[in-house]
């Protein structure tokens, strides 16, 4: 516990920094660096399932993807990843026999769609931000609001199902997760999301009024069980308790950024379409 209390407190400690020297640009760099390291603890976990995924390939492939979701005058999001699926396959099929080649080509892709694909939707929140004239703070605090939310689903779910849980959720995948702790998290997210709510009001969008704030948090908290799970399924199909030992007491970079792979990309999502859609027509409709 000592360890994963000092762990969480350097990890808090050097992204306020980095947001605090260089705002929203550094926020878009957290994402970059965090879905790289991911990608590589994730290909590292399916290399010890037994697939034969092709890192330096697939990384690259994932990092032009992140780039281009933050560059505005690039080409689209689908025709690189269309690109990234035929380099992976010729360099599969060229290199390997046909069932390694098989090996090879889903386990890449899987890792290039399920990491720095998932990636890219917090990272174009900030060039639709910017597009439509909004400040960088409005970006981070939405962004912030986001994962906080996200992760207290993790703490109040291990808090609840810690000590009430008795009804187990995912017994094949995941023994420990039950649905009092569901419930305990998304009831948990929802609290911290509409105080958040009342304490970044000016920093978040004017739409977010509580149902929205509830409804959002419900999602985020749900597919952060999402994530997470997928995490333990790899995890123990891999026979390995953490996905890394980069943090003591926590483990890798994965174990931090589970819960958010599914969450965040949903929560982009509700606010481009449920959120932002409807703040931009009415400034059109206002100046025009």
């Amino acid at each position: 516990m000592i360890k994963r209390t000092i762990s969480s407190i350097l990890i808090l400690a050097f992204v306020s920094l980095t947001v605090y020297l260089f705002g929203a640009v550094g926020c878009v760099g957290l994402i970059f660096l965090a879905g790289l390291l991911t990608q590589w603890e994730f290909y590292k976990l399916l290399r010890k399932i037994g697939q034969k995924p092709l890192m330096v390939t697939g990384i690259l492939c994932g990092a032009l993807l992140m780039f281009e979701s933050f560059h505005t005058n690039g080409p689209n999001l689908e025709e690189l990843l269309y690109l990234s699926i035929i380099i992976v396959v010729v360099q599969a099929l060229l290199s390997h026999s046909l069932e390694t080649s098989k090996r090879c080509i889903m386990s890449t892709i899987i890792g290039i769609n399920c990491i720095p694909f998932m990636c890219c939707f917090p990272i174009s929140l900030y060039r639709e931000i910017v597009r439509h004239g909004l400040s960088s703070n409005h970006y981070i605090c939405t962004l912030f609001w986001m994962i906080l939310v996200t992760k207290c689903c993790d703490i109040g779910g291990m808090f609840v199902g810690k000590h009430f849980g008795k009804h187990k959720l995912a017994i094949n995948f995941s023994p420990k997760k039950t649905i009092e702790g569901l419930l305990g998290g998304i009831l948990f997210s929802n609290c911290v999301g509409i105080i958040l709510l009342f304490l970044c009001r000016q920093w978040l969008p004017s739409e977010l009024v509580i149902g929205q704030a509830i409804a959002l948090s419900t999602l985020l908290a749900i597919f952060s069980f999402v994530g997470d799970l997928v995490e333990s399924v790899v995890k123990r199909l891999a026979n390995e308790k953490d996905s890394g030992t980069i943090f003591p007491g926590i483990g890798g970079i994965f174990d931090l950024t589970d819960s958010l792979l599914f969450s965040i990309p949903l929560g982009v999502l509700y606010l481009k379409y449920f959120i932002y859609c409807s703040y931009f027509i009415a400034r059109d409709i206002y100046f025009h």
